[in-house]
């Protein structure tokens, strides 16, 4: 009988023990700080197509055809004044426009990489701020006048 008692409220007293430790556990998870990379929102957005004409020897030879997208951190966007949008659309435009080296017709050997990253960097320095976290390229086509007037 003695041994029962006895075995009775050690298992009480273990299971009081486990159930006081796991919730002061999950209060002490609950309560500590997020990290700042869970607190970071990403935030993905699509910008509309840009045709960038192509001008070899004095006339327009076609159009590079592109559309772009780009996540920016959702909390630092909403302290801008202005929409990196047009800042990203801007920048596009100006590299594929004044890229002498662009081969409008082998846009397989254009880098891609290299201009996602100039535009990330550019608008970073225009906004002085690093807001836009990655640029995407979905489409990037070149179509010729021939093409246009067919």
């Amino acid at each position: 009988m003695m041994l029962r008692l006895v075995a009775g409220l050690w298992i009480c007293i273990v299971a009081l023990s486990a159930s006081y430790g796991a919730t002061l556990w999950k209060v002490r998870q609950a309560s500590a700080p997020a990290s700042p990379q869970e607190k970071k929102t990403i935030e993905l957005r699509k910008l509309k197509v840009i045709n960038v004409p192509m001008i070899s020897k004095g006339i327009v030879q076609g159009y590079v055809v592109t559309q772009l997208s780009y996540s920016v951190d959702a909390d630092a966007v909403k302290k801008l004044d202005v929409s990196p949008d047009t800042f990203v659309l801007d920048e596009a435009f100006r590299l594929i426009y004044s890229d002498e080296k662009l081969d409008f017709n082998h846009l397989d050997k254009f880098d891609l990489r290299q201009f996602r990253e100039s535009i990330k960097e550019n608008v970073k320095a225009r906004l002085h701020t690093d807001v836009i976290t990655d640029v995407l390229v979905p489409e990037f086509t070149f179509i010729s006048i021939e093409d246009i007037r067919k």
